[in-house]
């Protein structure tokens, strides 16, 4: 007869396992109840049958194992002692019936953390910078997602730096003489491959695996974890590192998915807002050589220098016939956008933005974009 042996210490995100079940009072009494009975039906000792606390290792797939125990045991008894096998019959049933229950309770918390992990994002949607985006992101996920502490660390020449992090309930002090440090990534800890297979990994248990002792257990006294890898254009630029410290709660495929889809989302708003902040001041410099340029053109060329220019101020007097959505059109123009990058930067149509020139013609009273150019950077015709 076999057993239910014992999970691994470590889950990479390509293992596509389910998440296990937190079992619910009522859930955890029937497992155990159904074990015993299971035990004495086979003949067996209890502990025989699961490997660990059943009230933490019980899942629909250990129970569904020993429903096939007990199939199996009384298919050989059909034959003989008929009562012993219906018994062993209907204690399959049982089985498979808590199995259905608790992947739908299962269901049903992953649902919940899920729709909390996306209205955290959509938090975090709403910030202007990349620096504030990182400030706050620990934060939101350790409390949107469920998690006792999280943990945000930039990743540069083969090494990561803890820069950030949020402590529900534990004492935050020592992460403070962490941050800012360089841990080289090396051997087979999960952090490094993370660092060349760009998947986050479940770490079970982190006295059976090899990771990063000083800081992660003689520091962080962390017996499981998640952690995830932050990506930008394919690159592996930050960590994020989550348990439920101080709780005795191990960490579990659900938190691995939430952490990823977490993070996943985390890297696309950064990358955002980094390429955002990019664009804005480069607009900003092209802005300010080409007002410069246009108050030097030779009076020959039909053009006066007049003060003003599309910087912050007083462009909004001199454009104000313009609609705010024109506005924007006019400034990507400015910096030298034609009308196809001008509709993917505002997510709008080529031929809205075809539209929206015509308008801005018309309403500076000007034949072409370099004539509008021109008035938008304070210039008019002779």
């Amino acid at each position: 007869m076999s057993v239910v042996a014992p999970a691994k210490s470590a889950v990479f995100a390509s293992s596509g396992r389910s998440g296990r079940p937190r079992l619910s009072g009522y859930h955890r009494a029937r497992a155990n109840d159904l074990r015993k009975l299971v035990a004495e039906a086979l003949r067996v000792e209890p502990d025989v049958l699961v490997v660990g606390d059943p009230g933490v290792d019980y899942s629909p797939d250990r129970l569904t194992v020993l429903a096939r125990l007990c199939v199996e045991e009384a298919q050989v008894e059909e034959s003989g002692d008929e009562n012993r096998a219906r018994d062993l019959f209907g204690l399959a049933l049982e089985l498979q019936v808590l199995a259905l229950d608790l992947h739908e309770e299962n269901l049903v918390q992953c649902n919940r953390r899920l729709a909390d992990c996306a209205e955290g994002l959509a938090r975090l949607r709403g910030l202007p910078t990349a620096q504030d985006l990182v400030a706050v992101v620990c934060e939101e996920l350790a409390t949107r997602c469920g998690f006792g502490r999280a943990t945000i660390s930039s990743v540069e020449n083969n090494a990561w730096k803890p820069r950030k992090a949020f402590f529900a309930e534990a004492d935050a002090a020592w992460f403070d003489e962490w941050v800012g440090q360089t841990i080289p990534l090396h051997g087979h800890t999960p952090e490094a491959r993370l660092l060349t297979e760009r998947r986050l990994a479940l770490v079970v248990d982190t006295a059976s695996t090899q990771v990063h002792e000083d800081i992660i257990v003689e520091a962080g006294q962390s017996r499981s974890y998640v952690v995830a890898p932050v990506c930008s254009r394919g690159t592996v630029v930050a960590f994020i590192h989550c348990d439920h410290f101080p709780t005795a709660r191990a960490s579990d495929e659900v938190d691995r998915d939430l952490v990823w889809a977490f993070a996943d989302g985390f890297g696309r708003l950064h990358e955002r807002l980094v390429l955002m902040e990019r664009f804005h001041a480069q607009r900003a410099q092209v802005g300010t050589i080409l007002d410069a340029a246009l108050r030097t053109l030779p009076e020959s060329l039909g053009v006066v220098p007049r003060t003003g220019s599309l910087g912050a101020g007083n462009h909004l007097e001199l454009l104000s016939e313009l609609t705010a959505r024109e506005s924007e059109v006019l400034q990507l123009m400015v910096a030298g956008a034609p009308n196809r990058v001008i509709a993917e930067r505002l997510v709008i149509a080529e031929d809205t933005v075809k539209s929206h020139v015509k308008q801005i013609l018309r309403k500076l009273g000007v034949a072409n974009r370099a004539q509008a150019i021109a008035r938008a950077a304070g210039t008019a015709p002779a």
